[in-house]
């Protein structure tokens, strides 16, 4: 639902048009009231490339303003230009299940382990189904920082970005802290990252990959309870994400994934 600006009545009234504020505050939540985490799901980060839909005036999936780079809701289309603030709070593997472009593409199923019978070509490094396409599908689940608060969201990570999930798990597994003497693990939501995205290219062409630098520890009782409900949720199964885009598929390999020696950034 989109926000209106709330504008003044009098002196001491705000109002919507002319719905007045004490209207509204007696109707809070009202039509809402049956929709339950069930219900719900969590909306997707993705990364404008120069082919994707979000870019093309005519295609329905169009986005003002979008550019190479741009990493932007799934779910709003919201774009974040200058990149974001992001806590991580869970994660897990997917393969994700599309028909090829070429032959018109779409996505078929998003399973939990690799399916049975798929084979990888040793030229392409891709893995098929029959003639289905095999993805290999990071699912980072985080909190996006807006304004003052966080909202949930799932960075999703293929393709070159493979490398890029790696390293920050392994930073992420590598955290400790000392509490009443002992040295634990660190929760994964006691840190802030900041994501963008940098240019990375290959003899096949060009395009963006995430790029994550660590900002520090976050100090909010609260905002640690969010990431930890977050957490719980993933961890049980309970969370469900919005489809993967068809964006996700078609990202280049840089030479980090095809197993040479150029180096890429993190």
């Amino acid at each position: 639902m989109s926000k209106q600006q709330l504008k003044k009545k009098d002196s001491t009234e705000l109002a919507v048009g002319d719905i007045s504020a004490d209207l509204i505050l007696k109707s809070a939540g009202k039509g809402l009231e049956n929709i339950t985490n069930d219900d719900i799901t969590i909306p997707r980060l993705a990364i404008i490339q120069s082919g994707s839909p979000q870019r093309k005036k005519k295609d329905e999936k169009y986005i003002e303003g979008a550019e190479e780079g741009n990493i932007f809701n799934t779910v709003t289309n919201e774009l974040y230009g200058e990149g974001i603030v992001v806590i991580p709070c869970g994660y897990r593997k997917s393969y994700v299940e599309w028909v090829p472009r070429e032959k018109g593409g779409g996505l078929v199923a998003v399973h939990d382990i690799k399916p049975e019978g798929s084979k990888t070509d040793s030229s392409t490094r891709k893995t098929f189904l029959g003639e289905n396409q095999i993805v290999d599908t990071a699912e980072h689940f985080v909190l996006v920082k807006k304004d003052k608060s966080y909202e949930p969201a799932v960075l999703t990570m293929t393709s070159s970005n493979l490398s890029v999930s790696r390293k920050w798990n392994t930073l992420l597994k590598m955290k400790r802290i000392n509490v009443k003497g002992q040295t634990v693990e660190t929760p994964s939501f006691m840190y802030e990252f900041k994501l963008s995205t940098v240019e990375a290219e290959n003899d096949l062409g060009n395009w963006h990959k995430y790029k994550i630098e660590e900002i520090g520890q976050i100090e909010s009782k609260n905002v640690f309870k969010q990431g930890q409900g977050l957490a719980e949720s993933v961890t049980t199964g309970k969370v469900k994400a919005s489809e993967p885009l068809d964006t996700d598929a078609s990202e280049e390999q840089d030479d980090d994934d095809k197993g040479n020696n150029k180096k890429v950034p993190f």
